[in-house]
């Protein structure tokens, strides 16, 4: 009656059984089917236990646990690789823990955190061109002009001071502003004046003057950024500079035109 040994995987402890006398007379390598651990086995192991086919299989259906197949299949056997074993024991927990894994809820913190980096980079470019094109913007967009202007101000207000400059100097003060309309060759066109007084005792520098076309409702219609007619750089203390527009072909529905120094 043939015997069969029955082994124990050193790594996971499955427990399967193999024909005997594939271990005679010195031993071989067997592999473990369900973690494969490869390790040496000799039938003077003291965990093998060899024993009829008959008083295996009675000692199986004796205990609460399956029995275990064959796992050394005669093409194996033949040759001196290692044997791969077979445990129906070790499957529904490998399944169990399967399931486990799969239930294991995704890391997505990295996903988050790229989509808000680009979020933040998508505002930055948005507030860059803005500010470049503000311009063009409030052309194009006049009912987005008082918002392009408080946030370019905003910016203008925030980088000056921290240079250690004030945004719009308080000392300079218009005055004489004037506006009318004409006609030249058919066309109608708004003529803006205005003087920019120093009133300080020291010399200032000569600003930027944003010119706005406003409706009833003091909505922009149309503007412009002029400086001062004689090209000067500053104004000296207690002098006046002057400055001029000519706006061209003005919205029928203006009200009238107001002045103040960029970045007020």
């Amino acid at each position: 009656m043939s015997q069969t040994i029955v082994l124990n995987c050193p790594n996971c402890a499955t427990r399967f059984s193999a024909p005997a006398d594939k271990f005679l007379p010195n031993g071989r390598q067997v592999r473990c089917s369900q973690c494969q651990h490869v390790w040496f086995n000799a039938i003077s192991n003291s965990e093998n236990t060899i024993a009829s086919s008959d008083m295996a299989r009675t000692a199986a259906a004796a205990t609460a646990v399956a029995p275990a197949p064959t796992a050394v299949s005669s093409t194996a056997a033949a040759t001196n690789t290692p044997e791969s074993a077979v445990s129906t024991e070790a499957q529904p927990q490998s399944a169990e823990i399967r399931r486990k894994l799969e239930k294991r809820p995704k890391k997505r913190g990295g996903g988050l955190l790229s989509l808000l980096l680009w979020l933040i980079a998508l505002c930055l470019l948005v507030a860059i061109l803005t500010y470049i094109f503000r311009e063009p913007l409030r052309r194009a967009i006049p009912q987005a002009a008082p918002a392009i202007d408080r946030y370019t101000g905003t910016v203008d207000k925030t980088a000056q001071g921290l240079i250690g400059q004030t945004a719009v100097p308080a000392a300079l003060e218009f005055q004489n502003i004037h506006y009318d309309v004409k006609e030249y060759d058919g066309e109608k066109t708004i003529l803006v004046e205005a003087d920019l007084m120093n009133t300080s005792d020291k010399e200032m520098p000569a600003p930027k003057v944003h010119v706005r076309i406003v409706d009833a409702d003091s909505a922009p219609l149309q503007a412009t950024i002029i400086g001062p007619e004689d090209e000067s750089d500053t104004i000296a203390p207690n002098q006046t500079t002057h400055y001029f527009a000519r706006i061209t072909d003005p919205p029928a529905d203006f009200d009238r035109v107001l002045l103040n120094i960029e970045g007020e």
